[in-house]
């Protein structure tokens, strides 16, 4: 077991040093997974762009029989597609990237002051100068291009390592780690509180970018043979207890393992194309570095004391080890692919070199052995006649080839991704004209890298230039496509009318990521905009099972159906619909509703109202939507749509009509009416839908004449139609015939002879204020009686009714409100007049009283006429009996 976990012979400061920088290395594996994960999910969001559009739904409805008239009204459905944004910095990457970074070199440090003078110096000297390129003056800590703070850095570092080096070697590596590490802290916190720069994180970052990669390469070139170090131990530890030499077990994985990385080399130098499925280079860095944490105490063992493993070795190879993961997990977040590269062809290329240099080393040093079937993997690092120094030289120059063969392409894309960094730091300062230089000369180092070009092109549409963001899309897709550039070019040629062009590139990313939900639904929206509805269709259910946010093609889906789908066809896919609990869905879902007639309670989403009152598309359809299908059952619109429209103002006068509904329908018909009479006077583009639905609601409440005075200037069959039941059911049946008559000269309709036969049956409509005044008068009360009111508080039966009972509760300011209200709309009933005669008497207001006889004289039947006048006369002599008197 000391083989494996050797720091347990340390001393307790060691041991709590080695689980904390073990800790810090974990915490930095994670950091690299969530970011390696989708480099391009960490600069580029799929946003989600909505659309409204309208269809028309009958939710205004008189039943006359088996005949329903009823007008068609907007209802609001929301489209989404998805819209890859500009490239961004994350900046929460660039903190943790220093932060992890800044560890394992303080790590790498403290290490150092325990070596030798000599290579004490030469590490210190290294630094320096890594330290002098790093450009510590452009974060403008001391003012611009002041030398000072790179000063103080080399004086603070210098010292304190120094001084652990050469007066106080007997100080453990804990607290030289913490010394070293107080130091950086302090330099970190004078640099956020004095630099000039307004990204100091991400200037230091991007500045001291070749140190940090360079770093890097080191540690993936030292562990560049840790697996065939493993597959000797792993073809000698058991062999050798076995009685067998483990030869031909150690030739047969060393082949395999090589071969490996020589299809992984011709695949990422394209010389081959081939469909197959390799360990990932990510992998293979991985699993060589947590080797290293083994195979590298044999190795500093085999330095005869030049790297003391337990003092030195260990903390410089986990220092590197944080280092190399960071930054990688940094290039991923910034998605800087020209470096990621960069180290995979470090990763490759170097195993390959070196691992062929040390099978040929095992091979001549420990042929022997193998066939004494002895423990080689023991004496690995102890050569008998091939020094371990020359194979590394040799491996190393065998990598210089391969990245000569390439013509150093990985260098170039190297320095592409400096010039990248350089170019995200000036974009965020928004120095865009010195940013897209930087980004420039990083094409010219590697002109298909998609960061720089997907970069450029965003920096095109922050400045209003789609023709070049178009090219530099195109040039993004050259290498390494994405579904995020694909997006970008579709959206362009959209912008420009190009929809043939725009499909082509969405056809054409479908066929590169098959399984992109986003491009999927942006391709069946786009066939969906040139009323192709089956393709649209198609994509869109591709889209609904490939893409996390399901919810998106799902909404789209309704919207197609709501335009697409006959009635019947409708019913049976909405049956079979599955609620989602997703705003744009259920706005679409209520106007699918209102499309069927179906008005079932629904409970209303309160998070479609946001703080600030601002509501987007799809709250806006949602709203909508749910005032209308719900009007007859929940009256929050009616005092919530109003204050929405004041906040609203472009979207006001929607927002208030659908307010009216709730209003008409669940609260205060007559505030709904007269709001929408005085609209329906007003000239304007929607004053023929005012008319429209203002002569519908006055129908549905037996207001005829009003009704036929507002149908009559609706243009069209559903006016026509309307002025003809409006005058059927007012005993004007030779005018509706009429009117059906010239409906039928234009087309030739059954439906018109199924109307003309209703009519003239003598079909009423039925209303529920005819049975709820049933009600109050078996169990007359105040509720009763209000309820009657509530649903029609302009039937002059329903009114007098209620009024004789208020007045005979003594409520009489109640009861002549009611009448006051009726008589606004329905001042041709004697029966409201003769209350309002009544109620003026008792009230003393004689003249009034008069006003409401003659009215009552006017439009009642005479016989009604005296039985009114026999209650009425000799109310009016009491009253005037006892005026009379008091005077």
């Amino acid at each position: 077991m000391k083989e494996f976990f050797f720091w347990k012979v340390w001393s307790p400061s060691e041991r709590r040093m080695t689980v904390a920088a073990f800790l810090v290395l974990l915490l930095a594996l994670v950091f690299f997974a969530v970011k390696s994960f989708d480099p391009l999910g960490n600069v580029i969001r799929w946003n989600v762009i909505s659309e409204l559009s309208e269809t028309t739904a009958v939710v205004d409805i008189l039943q006359l029989g088996e005949w329903q008239y009823g007008i068609s009204t907007p209802s609001h459905l929301v489209t989404e597609s998805f819209m890859a944004s500009v490239m961004e910095t994350d900046f929460l990457s660039v903190t943790l990237f220093l932060v992890f970074s800044l560890t394992g070199l303080t790590i790498v440090l403290a290490a150092l002051t325990t070596m030798s003078r000599f290579w004490y110096l030469a590490g210190t000297i290294i630094f320096i100068v890594f330290l002098a390129f790093s450009r510590l003056e452009m974060v403008g800590a001391f003012g611009d291009a002041n030398r000072a703070l790179f000063l103080l850095t080399v004086i603070l570092y210098g010292s304190i390592t120094y001084y652990f080096h050469a007066f106080r070697p007997d100080i453990g590596i804990a607290r030289r780690t913490l010394a070293i590490g107080g130091i950086t802290a302090f330099l970190a916190i004078l640099i956020a509180f004095v630099a000039e720069t307004p990204f100091p994180s991400l200037t230091v970052a991007s500045y001291s970018f070749p140190f940090w990669l360079l770093l890097t390469i080191l540690f993936l070139i030292v562990i560049s043979t840790e697996i065939m170090a493993a597959l000797v131990w792993l073809s000698t530890s058991g062999s050798v207890s076995k009685g067998k030499s483990g030869l031909i077990n150690f030739l047969v994985i060393s082949i395999l393992y090589l071969l490996l990385l020589l299809l992984l080399y011709l695949r990422n130098t394209k010389q081959i194309d081939w469909d197959v499925t390799l360990i990932s280079p990510v992998f293979l860095a991985l699993t060589a570095a947590i080797l290293g944490i083994w195979g590298f105490r044999r190795r500093a063992d085999s330095t005869n004391g030049i790297i003391p493993f337990r003092s030195a070795g260990f903390w410089l190879y986990i220092g590197l080890f944080i280092i190399a993961v960071s930054f990688t997990a940094y290039m991923s977040a910034t998605a800087n692919d020209p470096v990621l590269e960069t180290l995979e062809d470090v990763v490759v290329q170097g195993q390959l070199s070196m691992s062929v240099l040390f099978l040929f080393y095992v091979l001549v040093n420990f042929y022997p052995l193998f066939q004494q079937k002895l423990a080689v993997y023991k004496v690995l690092y102890k050569p008998l006649r091939f020094g371990l120094t020359q194979t590394r030289l040799f491996g190393f120059t065998i990598l210089i080839v391969l990245f000569s063969i390439q013509r150093l392409l990985p260098v170039n894309q190297a320095i592409a991704g400096y010039f990248n960094g350089l170019g995200d730091l000036h974009a965020n300062t928004e120095e865009f004209s010195l940013s897209e230089q930087y980004y420039k000369l990083a094409v010219q180092q590697e002109f298909q890298n998609h960061k720089s070009n997907y970069a450029l092109a965003s920096l095109a549409l922050r400045q209003g230039d789609r023709n070049a963001a178009a090219f530099y899309f195109r040039q993004s897709l050259l290498k390494n496509p994405s579904p995020q550039a694909y997006s970008g070019l579709s959206g362009i040629l959209i912008q420009e009318n190009l929809f043939f062009d725009a499909v082509y590139s969405l056809q054409e990313g479908v066929r590169t990521f098959p399984k992109s939900g986003e491009l999927l639904n942006n391709l069946g929206m786009l066939y969906y905009k040139t009323n192709v509805a089956d393709s649209a269709y198609y994509y869109l259910a591709k889209a609904e099972g490939a893409t996390k946010r399901a919810e998106i093609p799902a909404t789209n889906l309704l919207a197609i159906l709501a335009k697409n789908t006959d009635s019947g066809l409708l019913d049976s896919l909405a049956a079979a619909s599955e609620k989602l609990n997703y705003l744009s869905w259920q706005a679409n879902w209520l106007a699918v509703q209102n499309l069927r007639q179906k008005f079932p309670e629904e409970t209303f989403n309160r998070n479609a109202v946001p703080t600030d009152s601002l509501l987007s598309a799809s709250a806006f359809a949602y709203l909508l939507n749910y005032s209308v299908n719900q009007a007859k059952t929940d009256s929050i619109p009616a005092r919530l749509l109003p204050a929405l429209a004041a906040k609203n103002p472009v979207l006001s006068q929607d927002l208030s009509l659908a307010a009216l509904y709730s209003e008409f329908y669940s609260g205060n018909k007559l505030k709904a009416l007269e709001t929408l009479s005085g609209w329906a006077e007003e000239e304007g583009e929607k004053s023929d839908l005012y008319h429209k639905i203002l002569g519908h609601w006055l129908l549905q409440l037996g207001l005829y004449d009003q009704a036929i005075e507002a149908l009559s200037v609706v243009e069209g069959v559903e006016g026509t139609i309307g002025m003809a039941v409006a005058n059927a059911l007012s005993d004007k049946k030779e005018v509706a015939v009429v009117l059906l008559d010239k409906i039928k000269e234009k087309e030739q309709n059954a439906a018109i002879e199924k109307l003309k036969e209703t009519l003239f049956s003598g079909a009423k409509p039925k209303s529920l204020a005819d049975s709820l005044l049933q009600i109050a008068r078996k169990s007359p009360s105040d509720k009763n009686f209000d309820n009657a009111v509530r649903i029609n508080p302009f039937d002059e039966n329903v009114v007098s009714a209620a009024s004789a009972h208020f007045r005979q509760k003594k409520l009489t300011l109640k009861a002549y409100k009611l009448v006051l209200d009726a008589l606004r709309y329905n001042e041709y009933a004697p029966q409201l007049w003769e209350q309002y005669a009544y109620l003026s008497l008792e009230q003393g207001l004689i003249g009034q009283g008069n006003e409401g006889e003659e009215k009552v004289r006017q439009y009642a039947l005479p016989a009604d006429y005296q039985q009114f006048m026999t209650r009425y006369q000799p109310m009016r002599a009491l009253i005037e009996k006892q005026r009379a008197g008091f005077q």
